[in-house]
């Protein structure tokens, strides 16, 4: 009996593996980070995953060397339905030796969903590290020239994550 309750704990413990292995996970494609009512959605790939006719429409150029991210705002209404909102975006993005460099960000509105979108050289393979701020408001187009928020508005919230590129 003992050989049997062994084998009945065996197939268990695979098909709980296994039952894992199908559940959705969280890749690299869509991440969140929620401040509040605010969810800030984040993305960042290489250029070259891009489709030739989004890349042309938006004047992005394909390449493995490119990097684009990508940031949408919403803020949750009291019944839980969500709205695009309008912010300001600034950022950084460095490798793991500590050369950083800043990414501009540019608006983008279609049909009412605002996007904010930034480029950046992938100049080897290895991981980077994105630093960036986001700052929600009703005045949140308006800059002081420096591509900082205005002093009015409320400070940033700051998401940091990483991603793996690979430098053809």
């Amino acid at each position: 009996m003992r050989t049997h309750h062994k084998i009945v704990v065996a197939v268990a413990v695979i098909i709980v593996l296994l039952l894992a292995l199908l559940l959705p996970r969280q890749g690299h494609a869509d991440q969140t980070a929620q401040f509040g009512d605010v969810v800030v959605r984040y993305s960042a790939i290489s250029t070259d995953q891009l489709f030739p006719a989004v890349a042309q429409s938006y004047g992005i150029e394909r390449s493995s060397r490119n990097g684009l991210v990508n940031i949408a705002v919403e803020k949750k209404g009291s019944a839980g339905a969500g709205e695009m909102i309008a912010a300001v975006v600034t950022g950084k993005v460095a490798d793991l030796t500590g050369h950083s460099r800043p990414i501009r960000f540019r608006e983008t509105n279609e049909d009412g969903t605002v996007d904010y979108l930034g480029e950046f050289p992938i100049d080897a393979s290895g991981t980077y590290v994105f630093t960036i701020n986001v700052s929600p408001g009703p005045s949140a187009g308006a800059t002081d020239g420096t591509d900082r928020p205005n002093a009015a508005q409320a400070i940033p919230y700051t998401v940091k994550f990483n991603r793996d590129y690979v430098a053809d």
